[in-house]
C-alpha cells in the first residue's frame, strides 16, 4: 500500500475508534478498519493489568484461544521479543528484530506452529503518556505490515489506547471482569424442575440466564454459551459431569468468544453446526441468505478453518453452541 492509501486507512481507523457507539462495537469496527491497512490473519488488543503483571485480551479475532492467551501472557513479556518491543516503545515487526525470530523460545513455542509469515507487536500509549496495552498483528504475507502501515499504527497508538480504555472502563463491560483482569467463575445447581440455584454468596443469575439454563438433562449436558442482552461477553457454561438425570452442578464464567465471534455470528454458527443450509439459517434468523453467507465467511475466517464441517467440529469441541433464553 502506498503512503496515501495508508493515510486514508489510518483516517478510517481513527474515525471508527472515536465513534459514538458502545465500546465493544467501536473495538470491532476499529479492528475491521485495521484490516484495510494490514490484511491480518489474527489480531488482539491486550489491556495492561498491573495487578497481574500481564496483558489481558479485551478484543481480537483470528487467533485460537491459546495463541491469544500466549501473546498477552507473561511468557511474551519474559521473552527477548517482548523485551525488545516494550524497550523500543513502538511497533516492531519480526524483520525489525535485532535477531532471528526463530532464536526466541516464545516464537518457536507460540508463533511458529501457527504458520504465520510476519507479525508485529505495538505498545499502546495514551495521550497522557500512560502505557495502556498492546496490539498484536500476524499475517500470511511476508510483505505485511509494510513500512507505511507500521508508521500509521505508531501514529494511531493513542487511538487504539482509547479503545482499550473504553473496553476496560466502559459501561458495557461486565462488572469487574476486565478491570481486574479476571473472569470470575460461578457455580449453580440445575434441578429437574427448571430451578437454577447459585452456590455463590452474594451472586445470583438473572432471570434471562435462569431461563436459558432451565431444561432437561439433554439440554444442559456438556458445554454451551448464553449471551444475555446488553452484555459484552457471553456466559461460558460447563456442566461438571455428564449424568443421566438432574440435578447437576454447572460452572459459569463471562469471557470473550474464540476468534472474537459476535452474537449474530454465533447464531449462524449454531445453524451451521446443526447442519442447516444458508437458506434455512436465514429463515430461522429472519434475514437473507446473502447476509448469512457473509456471516459464514466471517465465521470461517475468525475460527481459522476452511469448511463448514471444520467450523461445526470446532463448535462442538469448544462448546460454541449459543443457547437463547
Amino acid at each position: 500500500m502506498d503512503w496515501m492509501g495508508a493515510a486514508a486507512a489510518a483516517g478510517r481507523i481513527a474515525g471508527a475508534s472515536a465513534g459514538a457507539s458502545s465500546a465493544a462495537t467501536r473495538a470491532e469496527e476499529t479492528l475491521a478498519e485495521l484490516r484495510t491497512l494490514i490484511p491480518y490473519t489474527g489480531t488482539t488488543l491486550g489491556a495492561w493489568d498491573p495487578t497481574r503483571g500481564r496483558h489481558v485480551t479485551v478484543a481480537g479475532s483470528g487467533y485460537r484461544d491459546e495463541t491469544a492467551e500466549s501473546l498477552n501472557g507473561k511468557g511474551f513479556l519474559a521473552d527477548k521479543i517482548g523485551q525488545v518491543v516494550l524497550g523500543r516503545g513502538r511497533p516492531t515487526r519480526w524483520r525489525d528484530l535485532p535477531f532471528a525470530p526463530e532464536s526466541s523460545p516464545f516464537f518457536e513455542r507460540t508463533l511458529a506452529p501457527c504458520g504465520f509469515s510476519e507479525g508485529m507487536a505495538a505498545p499502546l500509549f495514551a495521550t497522557d503518556g500512560a502505557y495502556v496495552g498492546l496490539l498484536n498483528v500476524n499475517t500470511d504475507s511476508a510483505r505485511h505490515p509494510d513500512d507505511a502501515a507500521v508508521e500509521m499504527v505508531h501514529l494511531l497508538s493513542a487511538r487504539f489506547a482509547e479503545v482499550v480504555r473504553a473496553l476496560v472502563a466502559g459501561s458495557d463491560a461486565p462488572s469487574g471482569a476486565v478491570a481486574a483482569g479476571e473472569f470470575p467463575e460461578h457455580r449453580v445447581v440445575l434441578s429437574g424442575l427448571g430451578d437454577c440455584t447459585s452456590l455463590d454468596a452474594g451472586w445470583s443469575p438473572s432471570e434471562e440466564l435462569r431461563t436459558a439454563l432451565s431444561g432437561g438433562p439433554a439440554e444442559v449436558a456438556g458445554r454451551f454459551l448464553v449471551w444475555e442482552r446488553g452484555q459484552r461477553w457471553p456466559w461460558h457454561v460447563a456442566v461438571d459431569e455428564a449424568v443421566p438425570a438432574l440435578p447437576v452442578t454447572a460452572r459459569l464464567a463471562q469471557r470473550p468468544v474464540p476468534g472474537g465471534l459476535s452474537r449474530r455470528e454465533l447464531q449462524v454458527l449454531r445453524g451451521v453446526a446443526d447442519g442447516l443450509t444458508n437458506q434455512e439459517v436465514a429463515a430461522a434468523l429472519h434475514t437473507s441468505p446473502r447476509t448469512v453467507s457473509t456471516h459464514v465467511e466471517h465465521v470461517l475466517a475468525k475460527l481459522q478453518v476452511r469448511t463448514r464441517t471444520e467450523a461445526a467440529t470446532r463448535a462442538h469441541r469448544e462448546g460454541l453452541h449459543l443457547r437463547e433464553a
